[in-house]
């Protein structure tokens, strides 16, 4: 793997830094996209043709037991990534201006590993989905999403790492450990459901952190004095877009569009009792 930095490169206050012997050993552009191709297109082959071809002509398992395990561990994971990152912006503030090098960005690469496998974890819905027979959960958005996070996250912790996502890791993280409490509870079937009633607000709480991780990134790269490469920055700030059209796509879907018919089928239902009543009051 080639270093991130060459030998005797100026940092950000001229001074120069061996980095041979100094600087983490980071992978390149080249190295990086080849690793994340590989990886999307295995996961999109397993649960767009190979898993749903085995269970076609099987009954849907139901996985009850290991999804409590799954979704426990993913609140309690995600919960410890709040932690750390909770910790260092108390340390360093919400935009770090440091700009770790050398032996002061081996912890941040540490920090940032956790945050990278959890995203390679988080595929692990679609397996189930597709393994319960909950086609209808293997959407585009859904598919596109987890397939985005893959890249960035490969893109942070083995091309560019630094502390320039601490916030969007924290937010992330925090909303991660709502929603896999949604679907643990969700998953233990209709008994459960009186404890779910805040779903339509968890995709709130999603469009809401779209909208702070725009604003953090864009201030983040503004206000750094070593900001990531211009396509990086634009590479996440188009994907967050994307994100908060696609989901604001499927809440007004799912929940604006299905109240309004809801209350036009009650509409309509109060005229037909009107209507029923008058003609018999006639008949009479």
């Amino acid at each position: 793997m080639d270093a991130w930095w060459k030998p005797g490169i100026e940092n950000i206050n001229g001074r120069t830094i061996d980095c041979v012997n100094n600087c983490p050993q980071t992978w390149s552009l080249p190295e990086t996209i080849a690793a994340d191709i590989i990886i999307i297109c295995t996961y999109l082959t397993l649960v767009l043709k190979i898993l749903p071809a085995l269970m076609k002509n099987r009954p849907p398992y139901k996985l009850s037991k290991l999804l409590i395990c799954y979704n426990a561990f993913q609140v309690f994971y995600s919960s410890y990534l709040v932690f750390i990152y909770t910790r260092y912006i108390i340390k360093h503030g919400i935009f770090p201006t440091r700009c770790p090098q050398g032996d002061p960005l081996k912890p941040v690469i540490k920090d940032i590993f956790p945050y990278f496998l959890a995203k390679h974890v988080d595929l692990l819905d679609t397996v189930f989905f597709v393994l319960r027979k909950k086609e209808n959960q293997v959407t585009f958005l859904h598919v596109y999403h987890h397939s985005v996070m893959v890249t960035w996250a490969w893109l942070y912790y083995a091309y560019k790492p630094s502390d320039h996502f601490v916030v969007v890791g924290l937010i992330n993280s925090f909303v991660h450990v709502l929603m896999y409490a949604y679907y643990g509870l969700s998953s233990q079937g209709p008994r459960f459901a009186k404890f779910i009633w805040w779903k339509k607000h968890l995709t709130k709480i999603q469009l809401i952190q779209f909208i702070l991780v725009v604003f953090n990134m864009h201030y983040q790269q503004k206000l750094t004095p070593c900001p990531i490469p211009f396509f990086f920055h634009y590479f996440g700030m188009l994907s967050i877009c994307s994100f908060f059209f696609l989901f604001l796509k499927f809440y007004l879907k799912s929940y604006v569009k299905q109240s309004k018919n809801i209350q036009e089928t009650k509409t309509n239902c109060k005229d037909i009792e009107h209507n029923i009543a008058k003609n018999d009051v006639k008949i009479k």
